[in-house]
This record gives structure tokens, C-alpha cells and sequence, in this order.
């Protein structure tokens, strides 16, 4: 299909709509923190994948887990089950509000074929003030820290929101030669380029100035929790936002209750619950957040090439080894056709048999990284990408 592509204008944004940015999202969120305080804050999800048996070509293998590096904003986590010397992969979970562990099935279709390193995000509520402030940078710093941690010839695959600083950490390990640099790289529904095809989440973080999401969305954690004093994108406000993006299109039924929010909200309600049915919601540092939106969406910094990362600029054109897999979901309700691909027309330093795309027929955003759709179009094509690797660079992951 053909890309259309909506220019932020010259202030960073593509236009106010009150109707999708509307007063009283405060109210609301402090209402369902009120009424839902305990299932928002109940156990994050576990992987639960120590100790169970896979079913291989040589046999029964068991999962193995470790933590291999612990850090305030996130831990680094090992999976290993059968040969001890397969190549390493860093499987970088999005930033999103939700746990690691919503990749569990990612983790299960890459084993036993590969170590597997996940980033696990923490819960920005949790992590004192002492630790200091989590922006894009120090994200990206992350991922440059976890590379060297896991070594040479480790593979990276990111998901969503992580592709973005994930090709930024890829682009600089690279241009310095770093021998932590990735031997392949794929991208798995993110907005590389999110002015292309732009979605419900592409409208909302355009529709309104930064300050607007900062005065409105940002929240200080209370006490008694270790993050007491910490500016959050909170778990509640997640859900509240969420419901702008979801109902866009009944929102005009309902604009007369924008005189007052607790009307609007009350009706909002009526129309999709925001109660949480599925799992707890984290926070995410302030910092990160309105980075995220900022560079990612408003500016789209790494697709004009303004990207820097602590004033160094960022050139994903610096990458001249290795394989690029881009991944997009044909029925993406959350990124645009055209995002994710956007990717190779930045790394011109590969060449053109050293990359790959691939539509996903049938499936929607989760169903690129979780699902049938997953085990059977994505996981295949990850194989066969890698398989492709000259052997000399095999040897050199294993």
C-alpha cells in the first residue's frame, strides 16, 4: 500500500485536538488509582521459564535462568536450554508500561537455538530518587552496557518502542568498531519513522504541545514506595491515556461533557472501561517518556537524522556489517505500514542482499512477537536471516 506521511509542523506538531487531548485526565487517573490502587500495584508478571522441559530435535532440554547484570532502571536476564555455546541474543522489551514478561513467548520460540538476554525494565516507581533520572540517553546507554556485558556476536532484536534506541545503540557500536557490535539486527513493529502512515498513538503524541503531556500526564510517585518523590508517566494515567487513542472516533458523542471532566470522563467510561483486565502496568521515569514522545514521534530525530545521543550524533548509515530484518504486522493498530521498514533507507551502509522485510499476514501489533503468527511466518524468517550469515561470522556468535 502506499505510505502517507503527515509533516509535523514547524513547532514539532501536526495540531490541538481537544477532543483527543481533553481537560480532567488527572481526575480520572487519581479516581482509578483510588478504586483499583491494588491491582494496579499487584506482583509484575514472571517469565516462569527456569526449570521447564523443551522438546527438541536431541531431546528434552531444561531451561535455565540468570541474572547477569543489575542496574537501578533495569536488570539484564539470561535463558539458556541445550548447547552452552549457542550464539547470544539480546531481546530488548519494549519501554511501554508492561513487563518484560509479556515476551515470554518470544523467549520460548528463541530457545534452545540461542542464548537469550531480555532487558527487564523496572518499575520506575520502584527505583529511589537516589539512583538520579532515566532519559533516552541513559536508555541507550543501557543497551550499549548490556551489549558489552553479553560480548562479541550477539544478535539484537528489539520490539516496539525499543527499535528505535536500539538501532541508535547498533549505529554507535558500530561506528566505533565496538567489538560488542551487533552481528544482526532486527526491528519488530517500531516507529522508526513515525510520520509515515500515522496511527491512533502517532495522532495522539502529535496532537498536543510537550508541555501539554508534561502538565497533564506526569505525576510524582507517593510514599510509602521506594520512588517517593520520583515524576512518573504512572501506571493509571497509562490506562486513562489509553482510552483517547481507543474511543477517537465516539469522542464527539460525548463533547459536551467537556465543560466538565468528570462528565466527559464519566461518559468515557460508558463507552470502553479503562479498568485493568489483564496484567499490572508499570510507571516510567518522566524523563523517558517525554524523551520518547519528544524525539520519536514529535521530532521523528532518528528518521531525519538529528538524533543524537549525549550531543553525538547518531548514524545509522555508519553500519556496514551484519544483517537488517525489519518486521511489520499487515493489520498494526498501533504502528503505521512503512515505520519499521523506514529502517533501511537509513542504514545505507549495508548492502542490499544484507537486508530483509516481512509483512505478517493476519496479524495485528502483538502478533508479530507473541502467537502463531510469531512461531510461524516471524520465527522462520528470524532463522533463515540469520542462518544467511557467512560462516565465518557464525563461528564468531557461537
Amino acid at each position: 500500500m502506499p505510505h502517507q506521511t503527515e509533516q509535523p509542523g514547524a513547532d514539532g506538531q501536526t495540531g490541538w485536538n481537544w477532543l483527543t487531548h481533553p481537560p480532567g485526565l488527572r481526575t480520572l487517573a487519581a479516581l482509578l488509582e483510588s478504586t483499583c490502587g491494588e491491582t494496579l500495584r499487584q506482583p509484575r508478571p514472571q517469565f516462569g521459564l527456569a526449570g521447564i522441559s523443551l522438546e527438541t530435535d536431541e531431546g528434552s532440554v531444561t531451561v535455565q535462568e540468570e541474572l547477569v547484570l543489575d542496574a537501578p532502571f533495569g536488570r539484564l536476564l539470561r535463558f539458556r536450554a541445550g548447547a552452552l555455546n549457542a550464539p547470544p541474543l539480546l531481546l530488548v522489551a519494549p519501554m511501554s508500561g508492561h513487563a518484560a514478561a509479556q515476551l515470554r513467548d518470544t523467549v520460548l520460540g528463541l530457545l534452545p537455538h540461542y542464548q537469550v538476554h531480555v532487558t527487564d525494565w523496572a518499575d520506575a516507581r520502584d527505583v529511589p530518587l537516589s539512583a538520579g533520572a532515566f532519559g533516552m540517553d541513559d536508555y541507550i546507554d543501557y543497551l550499549l552496557r548490556f551489549m558489552r556485558a553479553i560480548g562479541p556476536g550477539a544478535h539484537l532484536v528489539a520490539i516496539c518502542q525499543s527499535c528505535v534506541p536500539a538501532l541508535a545503540a547498533a549505529a554507535l557500536l558500530a561506528e566505533d568498531d565496538d567489538a560488542a557490535q551487533a552481528r544482526s539486527l532486527t526491528l519488530m513493529a517500531g516507529p522508526i519513522d513515525a510520520r509515515i502512515n500515522p496511527s491512533p498513538v502517532n495522532r495522539f503524541a502529535t496532537g498536543a504541545p510537550l508541555d501539554w503531556f508534561e502538565d497533564e500526564l506526569i505525576s510524582v510517585v507517593p510514599a510509602p514506595l521506594p520512588g517517593a518523590g520520583r515524576r512518573v508517566y504512572g501506571g493509571a494515567m497509562q490506562l486513562v491515556a489509553s482510552v483517547g487513542m481507543e474511543q477517537r472516533r465516539r469522542l464527539t458523542s460525548v463533547a459536551a461533557g467537556l465543560a466538565d471532566p468528570l462528565v466527559f470522563w464519566r461518559a468515557m467510561l460508558e463507552l470502553g472501561s479503562v479498568m485493568p483486565r489483564q496484567q499490572p502496568v508499570l510507571d516510567l521515569a518522566a524523563e523517558f517518556y517525554l524523551d520518547n514522545l519528544h524525539e520519536v514521534f514529535q521530532r521523528c530525530a532518528l528518521a531525519r537524522g538529528v538524533l543524537r545521543h549525549r550531543g553525538r550524533p547518531v548514524r545509522p548509515e555508519r553500519m556496514r556489517h551484519g544483517t537488517l530484518l525489519t518486521v511489520e504486522a499487515v493489520s498494526d493498530e498501533i504502528c503505521g505500514a512503512g515505520q519499521t521498514r523506514a529502517a533501511h533507507a537509513l542504514c545505507t551502509g549495508l548492502p542490499a542482499a544484507a537486508k530483509r522485510h516481512l509483512d505478517v499476514e493476519g496479524a495485528t501489533h502483538r502478533d508479530v512477537f507473541s502467537g502463531t503468527c510469531w512461531r510461524e511466518q516471524v520465527l522462520p524468517e528470524l532463522h533463515r536471516m540469520l542462518a544467511s550469515l557467512p560462516p565465518k561470522a557464525r563461528r564468531a556468535s557461537a
